[in-house]
């Protein structure tokens, strides 16, 4: 969600994209309002013709703006993400403990500052965390899409997160071990996982057995954690378990448990 915003203007959009724009993020409002999840806060949204992920949202004063990339202007998900980005905001605007920024970012520094970690190791541990935020998010999203449209569509969605052959980096893999947790355990959360649907299971085999043997383990840690995550009101009980989650993450960057080296 709350990624640094690259600076550069945004490019100018035609008065039509605008109107779309506006009505496609009118339409969103609107859905989590039916659905018991109003925004109060004042929301506008802004392209960014550079942004190479489908987009996020930033607070900017009393309110916040949803920038998305030109590219998922024609994508089918545009409704799901704005969708998300604004069930984002409500949790800030319940002030959840899972998106109170200086709580996150205090525990962050903690954990960076205990393991010794490096800025690029940083970095991947806040993509770890971004993943149990928007787990808990999408507990507001898939209340709101229900339809077996919009249903397939998510699903064809995590499919495209699973990678199926680690690189040989640690980090990296690392990382993507946990993506592939998060996608899978997004859906197995909502009882809409099919593990012979897109392939998403095969897949996950073939990257865990090329990974190492002791992957699989690893692997089932985060799946389940990531399935049972509860987004704790209690600050305290929210660091602990978000505590735990992250040295778990640190772990597995120490840990060598690559089986094929000459995936380097």
């Amino acid at each position: 969600m709350d990624r640094t915003f690259a600076k550069g203007r945004f490019p100018r959009v035609s008065k039509i994209l605008d109107i779309t724009l506006t009505r496609s993020l009118d339409w969103a409002l609107d859905r989590m309002k039916k659905d018991g999840f109003p925004v109060r806060a004042r929301v506008s949204i802004q392209v960014d013709s550079d942004l190479e992920f489908m987009g996020y949202a930033k607070k900017e004063g009393d309110g916040h703006i949803i920038i998305v990339s030109s590219w998922a202007l024609d994508s089918e998900m545009l409704g799901g993400l704005l969708v998300h980005e604004l069930a984002h905001i409500y949790y800030i605007e319940q002030q959840m403990p899972s998106h109170q920024a200086e709580l996150i970012q205090e525990l962050m520094n903690g954990i960076v500052m205990k393991n010794g970690l490096t800025e690029i190791e940083a970095r991947v541990l806040m993509d770890c965390f971004n993943h149990l935020q928007n787990i808990l998010v999408d507990d507001a999203v898939f209340k709101i899409f229900r339809s077996e449209r919009e249903i397939k569509m998510v699903r064809r969605f995590f499919a495209e997160w699973i990678s199926e052959r680690p690189t040989g980096d640690r980090l990296v893999d690392a990382a993507l071990l946990v993506r592939n947790a998060f996608a899978i355990a997004s859906l197995k959360r909502r009882n809409l996982f099919d593990k012979d649907g897109e392939g998403m299971s095969s897949k996950n085999q073939r990257f865990l057995t090329l990974y190492g043997p002791k992957a699989h383990d690893a692997f089932i840690f985060f799946e389940n954690f990531l399935e049972r995550a509860q987004n704790y009101r209690h600050v305290l009980i929210f660091r602990s378990s978000l505590s735990d989650y992250l040295e778990m993450v640190v772990d597995l960057f120490r840990k060598e448990i690559r089986g094929l080296e000459d995936l380097r």
